[in-house]
């Protein structure tokens, strides 16, 4: 299998490269990668794959439909990591969020619809689209109620994913995972920036009344399950919201 991985350059996204590039992840036989180097997204994450076979870089943005589509020609699946996900920079200012959470799913996708082929597309998710609760868990059944700019664009890009194969067939699933955490992961996030305030002898911040509880999900646990549902993609049946 042939992939595109977008937001290759990011946390979530440079470890899936690094799984492939070890031979955990099997059946992929290339990879490119694409991303557009913002601040969360920096080419050192990825020193050392560089010299692997069978792998390109490209230094793009997913809404650039021209550049999609040629990259498209070479690969039989999109793995679409690329994403604004830090919700206190979406609370200051959303358009970034919107423009590309929403706007380049869209592009991928009008891209892969315009290809003519099948080609697979997971959209990396998250578990925020879901908002809050006080105890139990979420299904896919659950209605989406996003509580920050940021998981509101995750929501619309889910929805716009989904709507791709109840309208034009593009094969198509959503994970929604929890939090993750591990290596590459920018110090904005909670565990690293909790982790370098005590190391920097400065305080730790406190969101809310902190009592608000998270999960956590390595990331390499995380890679392998979007592994196994891209490989598997035509035999999942799709979930699409009602």
């Amino acid at each position: 299998m042939r992939i595109l991985i977008t937001g290759a350059a990011g946390f979530i996204g440079s470890n899936f490269v690094r799984r492939v590039n070890d031979h955990s992840l099997q059946g992929i036989s290339s990879v490119i990668a694409l991303d557009s180097l913002t601040y969360a997204g920096v080419i050192e994450n990825l020193d050392g794959v560089a010299r692997s076979e069978n792998y390109t870089f490209v230094h793009g943005d997913i809404r650039d439909a021209e550049l999609v589509s040629g990259l498209l020609k070479d690969v039989d699946a999109v793995i679409n990591f690329a994403a604004e996900s830090h919700v206190d920079r979406s609370i200051q200012s959303s358009s970034e969020f919107v423009s590309t959470n929403m706007a380049g799913v869209q592009v991928l996708l009008d891209e892969i619809k315009s290809s003519g082929r099948k080609i697979r597309f997971v959209q990396v998710s998250t578990d925020e689209v879901y908002g809050s609760i006080d105890e139990g868990s979420w299904d896919e059944n659950c209605p989406l109620l996003p509580n920050s700019p940021y998981s509101a664009s995750k929501a619309g890009s889910d929805l716009i994913a989904l709507s791709y194969h109840a309208t034009h067939g593009v094969p198509v699933v959503v994970t929604r995972c929890t939090n993750n955490f591990g290596p590459f992961q920018y110090p904005e996030k909670a565990i690293p920036l909790f982790t370098t305030n005590l190391l920097d002898g400065k305080k730790i911040p406190l969101y809310g009344d902190g009592l608000n509880e998270r999960d956590w999900l390595y990331v390499d646990d995380h890679c392998t399950g979007v592994h196994l549902v891209s490989a598997n993609l035509a035999g999942i049946h799709y979930y699409i919201q009602k």
